[in-house]
């Protein structure tokens, strides 16, 4: 029977408790799916290291390092970076739309104050042949 140690409990224990907490995050829908994607996988790589103790000595073999938990943060620096990268290009993407979405309304803003203005205007006109046609025609946006 394998040697079970504390730190292998708690890696163990760690890697759930991320799984859990992602999939019920996307379950309330706090965390969309196409995010969650990231933190499944690590979670995932977390749990098989820590519930095979071989595969993290072999690791910490090949990478010199003396204490084999001490891979288990080795690992989670990576997967952090990778995460994060891909959240800060989702949120450069979301900016872009949010900034042309910004001009379109500054567009559409001063389109209406124009239109409000000319029916104003015509509507103040002394000219009865103005009235009958008080509704102009709205200009259609240029695309």
């Amino acid at each position: 029977m394998p040697v079970i140690d504390r730190v292998q409990v708690l890696a163990l224990i760690v890697s759930v408790a991320l799984l859990a907490t992602v999939l019920e995050l996307v379950r309330r829908r706090k965390l969309l799916e196409e995010y969650s994607f990231g933190w499944i996988a690590a979670g995932l790589v977390l749990l098989a290291v820590s519930a095979r103790r071989s595969l993290l000595d072999t690791a910490a073999h090949w990478l010199g390092v003396y204490y084999p938990p001490a891979v288990l943060l080795i690992m989670l620096v990576p997967i952090v970076f990778g995460v994060l990268l891909g959240y800060s290009v989702v949120v450069s993407r979301q900016r872009r739309q949010i900034d042309r979405l910004i001009e379109d309304t500054a567009v559409l803003a001063a389109e209406l104050r124009e239109l409000r203005a000319e029916r104003r205007a015509v509507l103040e006109s002394p000219d009865p042949s103005t009235l009958q046609s008080s509704s102009p025609e709205p200009k259609r946006p240029v695309m």
